[in-house]
């Protein structure tokens, strides 16, 4: 066995790849996605990723970071995929990884996988401990009828997508910045989440490869943001992936999340897409319910564990 450092090229990235799609087939990597992640870590975060390689060939990826999406100080993430025919290394290879964080010190780990993936056992197994749970969901637009969901709009709301709104401009983003911060302060977590700065904010929405901005519908009441759905363009054939999906406190309970909903899902049969796929807390049962009567079908829930390590 040999373990070399993550190079960031071509080579190494398809190496992931190819990983990533022998080890879950169910759920393969966004290429284009991850090094969008990767391009756009903030100054200061932390991001060793290793490729581990047999008789020659690439069977393992493996990797300690900053929490992208939520960084605390002192927490770092870790993750690793094997080949089927590589399970075997896991226990050595989480040895190594261990030798590499000591000196950095974390005060908590994370991980996160699914529930029937065979990280999840191996998580449990070496001490982590399940915080939350998130199901990702499909609906298949092939099979959905709309009709008996439509309701009016609540009175002095319109609904417009991004690429119709002045979304380039400073004030507007500004606006929709400070609407997505309050509904990500409402969304179901373990502890708070903490919210990007407004400048990396801009720079890792505009910049994401998979922006949609004809996909991504926002709620008006005059000038007023009050709510948010966003459809992203997906790596899966024929499908599109919903990002947040919220109202404001003040506009809840009149249908708007899910005349949102509904709109987006006109747009994606438009668009071409079969499939749209979301994820939701398990603790999110008015967005649960909205999906479910949309006819969303829930897959084996991706689980977020936390360890203490042995240094702490």
């Amino acid at each position: 066995m040999r373990i070399q450092p993550f190079d960031f090229s071509s080579e190494h990235y398809q190496a992931y790849a190819s990983i990533r799609q022998a080890a879950h087939p169910e759920s393969p990597l966004d290429l284009a996605g991850l090094k969008h992640l990767d391009q756009t870590r903030a100054e200061g975060d932390l991001l060793e990723r290793f490729l581990v390689e047999q008789n020659g060939q690439a069977v393992g990826l493996l990797e300690y970071a900053t929490p992208y999406y939520d960084p605390k100080p002192g927490v770092l993430e870790v993750q690793y995929y094997l080949r089927p025919e590589a399970q075997a290394l896991q226990a050595q290879l989480w040895a190594f990884l261990l030798e590499r964080l000591a000196p950095h010190s974390p005060r908590e780990l994370w991980a996160q996988a699914r529930e029937d993936w065979p990280e999840y056992r191996f998580w449990l197994e070496q001490g982590f401990a399940e915080v939350e749970r998130r199901w990702q969901s499909v609906l298949d637009l092939a099979a959905f009828d709309p009709t008996p969901l439509v309701r009016p709009l609540p009175p002095g709301i319109a609904l417009a997508s991004l690429s119709e709104l002045p979304w380039q401009e400073e004030g507007f983003l500004r606006a929709l910045y400070e609407l997505e911060i309050e509904l990500l302060g409402d969304v179901p977590a373990a502890e708070p989440i903490t919210p990007w700065p407004f400048e990396v904010w801009q720079k890792r929405t505009l910049e994401d490869p998979n922006l949609l901005p004809e996909g991504f519908f926002v709620a008006l009441e005059g000038e007023r943001l009050v709510g948010v759905s966003m459809l992203f363009k997906s790596h899966r054939p024929q499908t599109l992936q919903t990002g947040l999906t919220g109202v404001r406190k003040s506009h809840r309970r009149k249908g708007l999340a899910l005349a949102l909903k509904l709109r987006a899902a006109a747009f994606a049969k438009a668009y071409g897409a079969r499939y749209i796929r979301t994820s939701n807390h398990q603790a999110n049962r008015p967005m649960l319910a909205i999906n479910e009567a949309l006819g969303f079908v829930k897959e084996p829930a991706t689980v977020f564990l936390r360890q203490t390590p042995p240094w702490s």
